[in-house]
């Protein structure tokens, strides 16, 4: 009723006169009441330097859109306009600086509210904080460190840390073979890669190392001096917080060997006889190159299996995860010549479908290469589907025996015949000089691979009869491109180190002739 009153004796157009109201400020409070807590705790007592803290505020004539936050130490007096940050938070995780080289301070936290209208609360909410730094961390990632023996490319991964909270690190260390003088990286990468000079690895036995931040290989001017070549390397690392408080330093001890070639001879023949292999393939390589070039070798055979058809681990020799040491690594060459026990038997445990994926940039710089491997029944039906080595191998499909055939069989003096492409690259015709009972042709189908070499195998059926095997027959081709051949053949017998074939009318070993018609096709350097 009298709100009613007066609207009626005033009317709605009445004149008011005055001045208007001056806009008043906002106040602000911390989540912490007191305004020093340096009092309250001892010295083995104080906070960590990191700080997650809150606050509020109010304005009595409209409402706060944000706060300036400033942070200081103690012992300094900022002018009042100085330092503030204008957030539009109730909180944040602080990082509350230290001097350089001090392990304790007391840190001043102010905040203050501002209004609507500009105005910005005149008696900050202030706390001072009792402060000490403790120490960061960093060790290596165990599951990625690198194989006891490398090339000039290694990765390490590691994790920094640190208990004031990541944020408070402010470099990662580096060296080589020197625990005493660092080079400093973000703190943000966990993943650094090294690379030798290759400028200087033909002559140096000590080269500068190129450095790679990050998973993603980013490159930097960055160079770590001391990498020795042919000899123990120790890698050093330690982080450094913003206090410059430095971590314990860590360090993993490995051996580089020189790259000397363009061309890596791969020992993948898992069986303790592979050193007579190895020796017979390397022989026939070497009388085919200019003389006196050298062959890079890379033993990936161990562990051994206990059989022709055993399962074992994947190479220690090779590093846990392929990208980018792998690929770095496979990049130093133009060729190369792969001897194997197994390729497409399981994705697990043999070597190649781990180290195909990481070919690309090899075969992008215009890389050829020449595997020896036989064409193995998968263990498991995804194994072949799945198989990166597959491929990369000129083939379509292994050959899996239908339930009414036992095995297929090689004999004694059998004909292993050129095709038309095989006898355009100067193959020359065959035949065995034992008997096979474990040889497995593959199909070789589709235009972007070449059969090279079919088999005049004959089956024994699982009711005791035999005939002619014809489809499939191919036991060697080579991809369209002339990139990569395959031979699935094993032409020295690695008990005896006979050959297994040979040519009928040459006096020169089949194995040789047939090596160096392949890496002719495949344009290796040839004297």
């Amino acid at each position: 009723m009298a709100l009613l009153f007066g609207a009626s004796l005033f009317g709605c157009d009445s004149d008011f006169k005055g001045s208007a109201l001056e806009n008043l400020p906002p106040n602000t409070a911390l989540s912490v009441r007191d305004e020093s807590l340096v009092d309250n705790l001892a010295d083995d007592n104080r906070l960590l330097s990191t700080l997650r803290l809150s606050w509020s505020g109010d304005d009595p004539d409209g409402f706060v859109i944000g706060f300036d936050v400033r942070v200081f130490p103690a012992t300094s007096s900022p002018d009042s306009e100085d330092l503030w940050v204008f957030t539009t938070r109730n909180d944040s995780l602080l990082l509350l600086p230290l001097p350089s080289g001090e392990s304790i301070a007391d840190v001043v936290v102010e905040v203050r509210a501002v209004d609507n209208e500009g105005a910005k609360d005149p008696t900050p909410a202030r706390s001072v904080f009792p402060i000490q730094n403790s120490p960061p961390t960093i060790r290596f990632s165990q599951f990625e460190l690198p194989p006891d023996t490398t090339f000039p490319v290694v990765s390490f991964a590691y994790v920094p840390d640190d208990p004031d909270g990541i944020q408070n690190l402010q470099s990662v260390g580096v060296s080589l073979n020197d625990s005493t003088s660092f080079v400093e990286i973000p703190p943000e990468f966990d993943f650094v890669t090294l690379v030798g000079d290759q400028n200087q690895v033909a002559t140096a036995d000590e080269v500068d190392a190129r450095l790679f931040l990050g998973r993603g290989v980013e490159a930097t001017s960055l160079v770590v001096p001391g990498m020795r070549l042919d000899a123990d390397n120790t890698f050093y690392i330690r982080t450094t917080d913003q206090a410059d408080t430095t971590s314990t330093i860590e360090r993993f001890t490995w051996r580089v060997k020189r790259n000397a070639s363009d061309i890596l001879y791969v020992n993948d023949y898992r069986l303790s006889t592979n050193q007579d292999v190895k020796n017979y393939h390397l022989d026939i390589l070497a009388q085919f190159l200019p003389p006196g070039m050298p062959v890079d070798t890379w033993d990936i055979s161990e562990p051994f299996t206990t059989g022709s058809s055993g399962t074992v681990p994947r190479s220690s020799a090779l590093p846990p995860v392929a990208e980018p040491m792998l690929r770095l690594t496979l990049s130093l060459y133009r060729f190369i010549y792969w001897v194997s026990t197994s390729t497409t038997g399981n994705v697990g445990t043999d070597n190649m479908p781990f180290v195909a994926p990481a070919m690309a940039e090899f075969f992008g710089n215009g890389g050829k290469m020449l595997v020896h491997s036989p064409v193995n029944v998968p263990t498991v039906d995804t194994d072949f589907t799945d198989n990166a080595a597959v491929l990369l191998l000129p083939l379509s499909e292994p050959l899996v025996l239908p339930d009414s055939v036992r095995r297929l069989e090689l004999a004694s003096g059998a004909p292993v015949t050129p095709t038309a492409t095989g006898t355009s690259l100067g193959l020359p015709a065959l035949e065995s000089s034992r008997f096979f009972i474990n040889l497995r042709p593959y199909r070789s189908t589709g235009a972007n691979i070449e059969s090279l070499y079919t088999g005049a195998f004959r089956f024994r059926s699982a009711s005791g009869g035999s005939g002619d095997w014809t489809d499939p027959n191919t036991v060697a081709s080579i991809s369209a491109d002339r990139r990569i051949a395959l031979m699935a053949l094993p032409l020295v017998n690695d008990l005896n180190s006979t050959e297994n074939f040979t040519a009928p009318g040459d006096t020169d070993p089949a194995g040789l002739l047939v090596v160096h018609a392949l890496l002719r096709a495949l344009e290796f350097p040839s004297r």
